[in-house]
């Protein structure tokens, strides 16, 4: 494989964007928008597997919504590793 026509040929556009995606997360997560999901999630997650799941859900399709699907399911991942779900529930999330 030629290394030079690969990165040539590269899609930088599409690679550039990416990197801007996760710019943009980590600044949201500085902001405190995961702290504040985790807590959301931490509730839904007291109120038992079905909350957690469905709620968890219908969070994530609203933050799709509002904003591309990559950045919100980074957000998703770093606030459900932040709060303190575990086990089934914790699974139940992802």
């Amino acid at each position: 494989i030629n290394t030079g026509k690969v990165l040539r040929g590269a899609p930088w556009q599409i690679v550039i964007f990416s990197l801007g995606m996760y710019l943009v997360v980590y600044g949201l997560r500085n902001a405190g928008l995961t702290e504040y999901l985790s807590g959301v999630i931490n509730v839904l997650a007291e109120n038992g597997l079905w909350a957690a799941t469905l709620g968890t859900g219908f969070l994530t399709a609203f933050l799709s919504s509002i904003m591309n699907n990559m950045p919100t399911v980074l957000v998703g991942a770093l606030s459900i590793d932040g709060s303190t779900a575990s086990g089934v529930i914790k699974e139940a999330m992802v």
